[in-house]
């Protein structure tokens, strides 16, 4: 009886890219892509300016760290942030 051969594990760079990992806990069809927006940055200079927190700009404003739970899925959202002041528009 003969063994038969066994094959080898290809190494990872032969076989290009792994797919990403999808988000736990969100449905897979919810995705938010989240860019820099000047306008969203502006904004947050405006209201770190004035010392308060609201922009018309702005779909949500927050001082200090936003809360990401706020945010809808399966956007487009541009933020901009100056010192603790945050701006996001979608």
């Amino acid at each position: 009886m003969t063994a038969k051969p066994t094959a080898k594990p290809t190494p990872a760079t032969e076989r290009g890219p792994s797919p990403a990992p999808k988000p736990t806990g969100a449905p897979a069809t919810a995705t938010t892509t989240w860019h820099t927006s000047p306008a969203a940055t502006d904004a947050a200079r405006r209201m770190a300016a004035a010392g308060t927190v609201g922009d018309p700009v702005c779909a949500m404003a927050a001082v200090g760290r936003p809360d990401p739970a706020l945010v809808p899925h399966e956007s487009r959202i541009g933020i901009g942030r100056h010192g603790t002041y945050w701006c996001l528009v979608w």
